[in-house]
């Protein structure tokens, strides 16, 4: 299961969200999946609140910039975001990374993925970011 692969979480844990070199270490598309992983198997209220916190930090171009990217992805189910609420920016990120894989990859890789609506390497940074802070939850404890 999900929560049980402490391995994994201690790899995204120990992630430098300012890696975008490309280094290998973990790539955008990997924390993807990862995150992914976690939005599939982690309860609605563990969900909203880590992206709740992740987001509630960020700035409001980097909010804004989020969701348009994920409007504007023709793999997701999400058509409307405001971007200046952070809970309906966080659902509309874990409804995005729980949708249906297209062309075998989740929405949320297609978007950060080459080509993809949030390819800048900002923008990648973040998402790596994102798993290092589940990675991080995960091993303190789920509550």
């Amino acid at each position: 299961m999900f929560f049980d692969q402490k391995d994994r979480h201690e790899q995204m844990a120990k992630l430098d969200p300012r890696d975008t070199d490309g280094d290998g270490t973990v790539s955008p598309q990997e924390a993807a999946a990862y995150i992914q992983d976690y939005m599939k198997n982690a309860s609605p209220e563990e969900r909203q609140q880590i992206l709740k916190d992740y987001i509630g930090g960020m700035s409001p171009q980097d909010r804004q910039q989020m969701g348009d990217a994920i409007v504007q992805s023709s793999a997701n189910p999400v058509q409307k975001v405001n971007s200046e609420d952070p809970n309906d920016l966080a659902d509309a990120y874990a409804r995005t990374a729980q949708a249906p894989a297209q062309d075998g990859k989740s929405p949320l890789e297609a978007a950060f993925g080459a080509g993809g609506l949030l390819s800048n390497p900002m923008v990648k940074a973040g998402l790596v970011g994102l798993a290092g802070v589940i990675g991080s939850k995960l091993l303190r404890g789920r509550n």
